[in-house]
């Protein structure tokens, strides 16, 4: 394989430093700060609503922005209480033996994450039907690999999460009202 795209370029330094990141946190950190992350994400959707009516209740300003200031306030506690737990967890590990296990481990689940998240954005740019993104895989070697990670983890996390299902067709509808948004101008 012969990287020939600025692309290739992009998603090979982004899964080094995903590399780099994975050995300095290690496993343990990884694994919660991505459960961490989707579990702040799911939560975020789940209980945006009753936020959006408290928020409604006892704030005068700001109203249209009450979905997202609801989603990003459970997100960021959430996140918050996560990463407090792991610390404390990778202070107690860093102790043992298992440290440094947890930090080789850390490098290959940093290039798993890194490469999720590179697909999760590539996903989301085909679902807004950006020409640069159909042109970007044209030119990549890469992107036909890493491209389907997310699309594949999301199905097989689907039957366990069953909160998974309404999040993707919440986000589904989103990108809709975007495109019809745009497409009205």
């Amino acid at each position: 394989m012969e990287i020939k795209s600025l692309a290739d370029i992009v998603i090979a330094g982004v899964l080094l430093i995903g590399a780099f990141e994975g050995y300095k946190r290690g496993f343990l950190l990884g694994i919660l700060g991505l459960v961490g992350f989707v579990v702040a994400v799911i939560l975020g959707f789940y209980f945006m609503d009753p936020m959006v009516t408290w928020l409604d209740q006892n704030v005068e300003s700001i109203n249209m922005a009450y979905p997202t200031t609801a989603f990003f306030l459970i997100f960021l506690i959430s996140i918050l209480l996560i990463n407090t737990v792991g610390w404390s967890l990778k202070k107690v590990m860093d102790l043992t033996i298992l440290g440094t296990f947890d930090a080789f481990a850390g490098i290959l689940f940093g290039v798993v994450k890194a490469g999720f998240f590179l697909s999760l954005f590539l996903w989301m740019t085909k679902e807004f039907d950006l020409d640069w993104a159909i042109d970007l895989e044209k030119d990549s070697e890469l992107v036909g690999y890493i491209e389907p990670w997310a699309p594949a983890i999301i199905d097989w996390i689907e039957p366990y999460v069953p909160e998974v299902e309404s999040t993707k067709r919440k986000l589904e509808e989103f990108v809709e009202k975007i495109k019809d948004a745009t497409t009205n101008r």
